[in-house]
């Protein structure tokens, strides 16, 4: 549930929650809250800047249709002074040519969320004045409101503002509250691992090809057999070593599958591809 605590300065904007930059994420995560609000029943209103009005416009016919009061705004002081909670959804590298704006326009119960990767709390707290400032790293899966999230807070941020981006991000999936200086391990368990999910079901798609099962069904049955082994851990909430011990029979089939996985260096693959995406994301961070 969407559930946010103001100050009665905040609730007396007319955007709770505004967005500058509706790119795939930005536009992703204001869908998930309208829709948040649409089953909630609550009355939260959304604000939207782009520099691309035909952008604006399409979201807020959108977000309108799902019964969200919505504000479009034709400059960044106009947002920043009749919002609650700002989430910065632009580039990393389009922040420095917005920084003075959004300083110039804030007061002090202005609450910021910024989504831009590599982008420090003590660079964003520095250029916009403020230790209101909430960190996300959100996936992809924000827009089927799946996504795992890492928050991290500025170290000064108040506790009220850390815990409405904490319902922000579980509004959109799930929010993990992580320092900021592991951010880039998250980036290889979650923001990356995505991608490593879609390999895995490829190759388990392949295989079921080659044992005669066609291609799109064997997608569907792996896509499922994952469903179901995580139904399983969060029935169970066991050690995944010890879930899958519980599937290999002796001189059974599973065995079989999990000695060529053993062999094919799967395990070692896998811990390699976290640390070389966390590793890129601590270069591109330089």
């Amino acid at each position: 549930m969407l559930e946010l605590n103001l100050t009665k300065k905040q609730s007396k904007k007319e955007a709770t929650i505004s967005f500058i930059g509706l790119g795939n994420m930005g536009s992703a995560i204001a869908r998930a809250i309208s829709y948040q609000n649409k089953e909630d029943k609550t009355n939260y209103s959304i604000g939207l800047f782009d520099a691309n009005p035909t952008q604006v416009s399409k979201e807020r016919t959108f977000i309108e249709g799902e019964g969200t009061k919505t504000f479009s705004y034709k400059d960044i002081t106009s947002l920043i002074k009749n919002s609650a909670i700002v989430v910065l959804c632009v580039k990393p590298q389009i922040l420095p040519k917005i920084y003075d704006e959004i300083k110039i326009s804030h007061n002090d119960e202005t609450a910021f969320i910024s989504i831009a990767a590599g982008v420090p709390l003590s660079t964003l707290s520095n250029n916009l004045a403020s230790n209101e400032i909430v960190r996300f790293m959100p996936n992809i899966a924000a827009k089927a409101r799946a996504s795992v999230t890492a928050v991290a807070p500025h170290n000064n941020c108040s506790k009220l503002h850390l815990s409405n981006a904490m319902n922000i991000a579980q509004s959109i999936g799930q929010g993990f509250i992580l320092s900021e200086d592991k951010f880039s391990a998250f980036i290889g368990i979650s923001g990356s691992a995505i991608a490593y999910i879609f390999e895995f079901a490829h190759a388990m798609a392949l295989g079921g090809t080659r044992e005669g099962i066609p291609y799109d069904q064997s997608t569907e049955i792996a896509f499922s057999t994952m469903e179901s082994a995580l139904a399983l851990y969060k029935m169970d909430k066991d050690n995944p070593i010890n879930m899958m011990v519980k599937v290999c029979s002796a001189g059974g089939t599973t065995i079989e599958g999990i000695k060529a996985l053993a062999e094919g260096n799967f395990d070692d693959t896998v811990i390699n591809a976290v640390s070389d995406a966390a590793q890129k994301s601590r270069d591109l961070e330089k």
